[in-house]
């Protein structure tokens, strides 16, 4: 027998299924939002409608709500000669809260690592080559974390691209512990980290 009626329980379940929110969490979260009133309630539900209208990027897989491209790659300012590569939107969003990066980005989707399953085919690399090409880039910083993932990533990732002429293939400074995460360091270190990057031997 249910704890809850219906239509709570089904809400305590899908907060359950996001990634750290634990049975107890989800229920605490369920209660705070059972206690607004209904204009909270029908704002709160309809922030989750709108996501609905999200889309990818065709060039570097951000998420946008145009057709096409995202306002980073659609603005005419950014430097299309250097491209970053990092693992997921959030480390894309960290990076652009430095303040100091002005060319445009590819998001990966994920790094190697086999024993879940993700090898080079997962990643998004199908377009990446003609990207660099098309733009004429000129450098890739290879922004991901310092960790067996990553530095495995940046390996294939530096064979991958050795045979584009005239790039140069950079990584992050190691102002980045190993084992951090892009998404948890503060943003001095990590426009440290970007402004003194290193040639990936």
């Amino acid at each position: 027998m249910a704890r809850f009626p219906e239509q709570i329980q089904n809400l305590i379940d899908d907060f359950n299924t996001l990634p750290g929110i634990g049975r107890k969490t989800a229920e605490r979260l369920v209660f705070f939002v059972l206690k607004q009133n209904a204009a909270y309630i029908h704002k709160f539900s309809g922030h989750f409608e709108q996501l609905s209208a999200v889309n990818k990027c065709q060039e570097c897989h951000n998420f946008s709500f145009a057709q096409t491209l995202c306002s980073i790659c659609d603005d005419p300012k950014r430097d299309k000669t250097i491209l970053c590569l990092v693992e997921e939107h959030h480390d894309l969003n960290v990076i652009e809260e430095t303040d100091t990066f002005r060319g445009l980005y590819h998001i990966l989707g994920g790094v190697l690592n086999p024993l879940e399953g993700i090898t080079p085919d997962k990643l998004n690399l199908q377009n990446l080559i003609d990207r660099i090409k098309k733009n004429k880039v000129t450098e890739v910083i290879l922004a991901l974390n310092p960790d067996m993932q990553g530095e495995a990533t940046i390996m294939y990732l530096n064979k991958f691209l050795q045979p584009i002429p005239g790039i140069k293939i950079t990584r992050l400074a190691r102002g980045l512990p190993m084992g951090s995460d892009i998404e948890y360091a503060d943003e001095v270190t990590l426009a440290n980290a970007l402004s003194n990057r290193r040639e990936v031997n």
